[in-house]
């Protein structure tokens, strides 16, 4: 979900069941759009080459247009136009993402040629209603595709379409993401009571920590390796080409949806429960690939166990909704080498210790705890910075008493939300 000022953008993520025809015609626009990416690309990156030198130039150059490729490629006339206008949108964001990147000092991003061995997937945008869809027969109407196409759920929403997003997956399922615009009468909150503030640390083994509690690493990568190393070896012995190595490669990407899947789910779950709880959840703005390159121990745990990225995505969003805030502490904020009691800054702490004792007030600190409390204390500066107004609430009506359960593995038993005994939140 996106706020955008009184109005407020949702997305609907349904799985259709297109019939063989319809499938086909999917697929095609899949490619159609995937060959227009590519060759707008291609041809920028060939105008960039020969006018780089020529900045007015390269500046004034007109590109070609979707329907210029249709004169040149008939083909393309056959499926969606929207979907293929909508290319020349993503490939401009991606631009300017990579720009934008670059004005930061990141050198990445730079736009890459679409494979089809990766995601399909394009959008359509609903224009003149040309986007529809029944509730009551569980039917969906995309552009260009003469019959509707069924789908399975039981959430109905106010039908006012943007636009739909249609994928396909390895496995060969597909999906059709629907957003939709409602208003929105939600605010941020400019009074947040102290109590519902609170900071973690990232941790590769405990995922989240906190002075109160700890939320675990469920490791569902890990908990399925054996078996995707099995289906990996399946597939590489299977001739290419054949049915066979096709079935096989299925059954591998299966597994990988599964393994997504739980991960995403668990993710929702822990967003879910932290932006009902809190007013302001505080974070560390991370350099994972910087933090990989440290420590070769964390990669499965930040890259295949879990998404960082899509943690904090999903938990700002949520946030947002609820009114509350999600802060992101700089990433180069010593929060592991202050001393939470003193300020004291520990230079000679490496990532190899966990607990230290600081020399000026002699206070022992476990890692990370100690970091989640600094990044709350730097958080509630920002506040402050942005003139929010903090009050301290002693009845305890929404926060009950604070449980030290560091050390406790506090894995979320979501039918019983929080464990009361191991946290600090009183349901």
């Amino acid at each position: 979900m996106v706020n955008f000022g009184n109005m407020m953008h949702r997305a609907y993520k349904l799985r259709i069941y297109p019939n063989q025809a319809q499938k086909e015609l999917l697929d095609k626009t899949f490619g159609c759009c995937r060959f227009l990416y590519n060759k707008m690309l291609e041809e920028r990156k060939q105008v960039y080459k020969e006018l780089k030198d020529d900045k007015d130039s390269l500046y004034n150059y007109k590109y070609n247009t979707e329907n210029k490729y249709k004169q040149e490629y008939p083909f393309l006339k056959e499926v969606d136009s929207k979907a293929l206008q909508s290319e020349w949108r993503h490939l401009k964001s991606a631009y300017d993402n990579f720009f934008r990147n670059l004005k930061k000092g990141i050198k990445k991003g730079f736009p890459k040629f679409k494979s089809k061995k990766n995601r399909q997937s394009y959008t359509t945008f609903n224009v003149n209603e040309n986007c529809k869809i029944d509730f009551n027969n569980k039917k969906l109407k995309l552009p260009k595709i003469k019959t509707w196409i069924k789908y399975r759920d039981s959430r109905v929403f106010v039908e006012d379409i943007k636009h739909i997003t249609v994928s396909k997956t390895k496995s060969g399922k597909y999906f059709a993401s629907i957003l939709i615009e409602l208003e929105s009468n939600i605010s941020p909150k400019q009074v947040l009571e102290e109590d519902k503030i609170i900071g973690f640390d990232m941790s590769a083994s405990k995922f989240l920590i906190t002075k109160e509690f700890a939320l675990s690493n469920p490791r569902f990568y890990r908990k399925e390796e054996a078996d995707l190393q099995r289906l990996h070896r399946e597939v590489s012995r299977k001739k290419k080409g054949s049915n066979n190595r096709n079935r096989a490669r299925i059954k591998l990407a299966r597994l990988y949806e599964k393994v997504e899947n739980r991960k995403r789910d668990w993710v929702h779950k822990i967003t879910r429960l932290l932006s009902e709880h809190f007013d302001c959840v505080i974070l560390e703005d991370l350099n994972l690939k910087g933090m990989q390159r440290f420590n070769s121990g964390l990669s499965k745990s930040v890259s295949l166990d879990f998404s960082w990225n899509q943690f904090v995505t999903i938990l700002k969003y949520k946030m947002e909704q609820r009114g509350k805030r999600l802060i992101l502490v700089d990433r180069f904020f010593p929060s592991s080498k202050l001393c939470s009691k003193c300020g004291y800054k520990n230079k000679t702490l490496t990532l190899q210790d966990r607990k230290w004792i600081c020399p000026k007030c002699k206070k022992w600190h476990d890692r990370d705890v100690n970091a989640s409390i600094n990044i709350r204390k730097e958080g509630l500066k920002i506040l402050k910075q942005d003139n929010i107004t903090i009050v301290n609430i002693n009845n305890h009506s929404a926060v009950g008493t604070t449980v030290e359960a560091f050390g406790e593995d506090v894995r979320l038993s979501f039918r019983e939300q929080f464990s009361v005994k191991n946290e600090s939140i009183a349901l």
